[in-house]
């Protein structure tokens, strides 16, 4: 899961899709299930990274079926080494792949995928992913297996008494744990790692963004330098010099992030809801239920942000059998083999009619019922790259750009990206 929002968050070169030569396919609808898989082999394309369930689903189809999955493994980076195969004309069965707007335009799914949209397994995706997962121009061209990653403030729950839901109360916080427990840290941030520095600005702008901000980005009516975004970046960098983060942010780390809030040092974590399945393996879930909580948080509202993950998508090959048998995995992987990968992932049911496994601790699921209440999705749907945010970051914390460099230096790479993606209006 952290290597999937690693990719969103860090995409900044965009790859121009090549037409599928086999054009000649586009009018067609989407095909019938197959029901007798016998001697068919499909070949999907996949992460060197892919997690345990998907694995765990290929085999079930393979022993309910009689079909074969061959995998075809792409190492890192994931998403350049496919596009870069993909812009060859060469085409899988089944890729399971990013969902972002960005990504799926390089993919030029009108001409080389199969539209989902009105699928019975599409209807049946959760947190709104079926509108915001794997679509296009009102399209959709993915099935979400995985429940989105959420970004929210993990709290210790013996530490912060009221977790804070805007940035006064955020603040706020830091003064009194600072004030009555001198020993702990009120945040940590990574910014050895560099990529969670990333996080708290994304939960600062979402009210801006669901608001109508991200709209106006992606249609040129506004610009990364709108004071929504520099002054989420101006709020980062006082609670720096406030003393709120880690001494050590230059130079922390996402491993000891976990660890020294698993211990009680740190009191609050900007952080995904991939951080989860770390906490599960270091201290287990009854720990975690007793000792963590969630919260979530924008600037003035506590409104979750989140982003999808994977998606499977269904290229268009071309070959009518290959293809049928495609759109019977799909209807497997929703159906009859999606109890097994709930079970093995230890999440929460992307789909509905499924029930949570007791693994999935309490904060993670107070994530999810977040987004069912009041969240917004909106990391995956900019329609252009915003260049490496965090490097950008980096000189903010060192104090070799303000604010306003950075967010000056967001719009330059978001112009040239959106300029390159022939997006119109740029």
């Amino acid at each position: 899961m952290k290597r999937t929002i690693l990719s969103l968050l860090l995409a900044t070169t965009v790859l121009a899709s090549c037409g599928n030569p086999m054009t000649k396919t586009e009018s067609r609808s989407f095909p019938q299930a197959a029901t007798d898989l016998n001697g068919v082999t499909l070949t999907v394309w996949q992460s060197n990274t892919l997690q345990a369930g998907y694995k765990t689903l290929f085999a079930d189809f393979e022993q309910a079926t009689g079909a074969k999955i061959r995998p075809e493994i792409f190492p890192d980076p994931y998403e350049s080494n496919l596009l870069t195969k993909w812009a060859t004309g060469t085409r899988p069965d089944l890729m399971i792949f990013q969902s972002t707007a960005s990504f799926m335009r390089r993919l030029d799914p009108a001409k080389n995928l199969y539209d989902l949209t009105g699928q019975d397994f599409v209807a049946k995706q959760r947190f709104g992913l079926a509108k915001t997962a794997a679509v296009l121009d009102g399209k959709n061209y993915g099935l979400s297996l995985e429940p989105p990653s959420v970004f929210g403030l993990w709290y210790n729950k013996q530490l912060v008494e009221k977790p804070p839901t805007n940035l006064t109360e955020l603040v706020n916080a830091c003064k009194t744990i600072k004030q009555q427990h001198p020993g702990v840290t009120p945040l940590y941030d990574a910014g050895g790692d560099q990529w969670t520095t990333q996080i708290l600005p994304f939960m600062l702008w979402t009210d801006a963004m669901k608001a109508g901000l991200q709209d106006k980005l992606n249609d040129n009516q506004a610009q990364w330098t709108d004071p929504a975004i520099v002054d989420a970046l101006k709020a980062y960098k006082s609670l720096v010099t406030e003393g709120c983060f880690n001494s050590n942010l230059k130079t922390g780390t996402y491993a000891e992030q976990q660890e020294k809030f698993a211990a009680g040092q740190v009191a609050m974590l900007p952080q995904g809801t991939w951080i989860s399945s770390d906490f599960v393996k270091s201290v287990g879930v009854t720990t975690m239920n007793q000792k963590m909580g969630w919260q979530a948080l924008s600037t003035t509202s506590p409104t979750a942000a989140y982003s999808t993950t994977f998606s499977v998508q269904m290229p268009r090959t071309g070959n009518e059998k290959q293809e049928q048998a495609a759109a019977a995995f799909l209807k497997f992987a929703s159906g009859a083999g999606y109890l097994h990968f709930v079970d093995v992932q230890k999440q929460a049911p992307a789909l509905t009619g499924f029930t949570t496994p007791p693994e999935v601790p309490a904060a993670t699921q107070a994530a999810y019922a977040a987004l069912e209440s009041d969240g917004t999705s909106y990391p995956q749907l900019f329609a252009a790259d915003f260049g490496p945010f965090p490097t950008y970051l980096s000189k903010l914390i060192n104090g070799s750009s303000t604010p306003e460099q950075v967010a000056a230096d967001l719009q330059a790479a978001w112009a040239k990206s959106a300029k390159t993606a022939g997006l119109t209006g740029f």
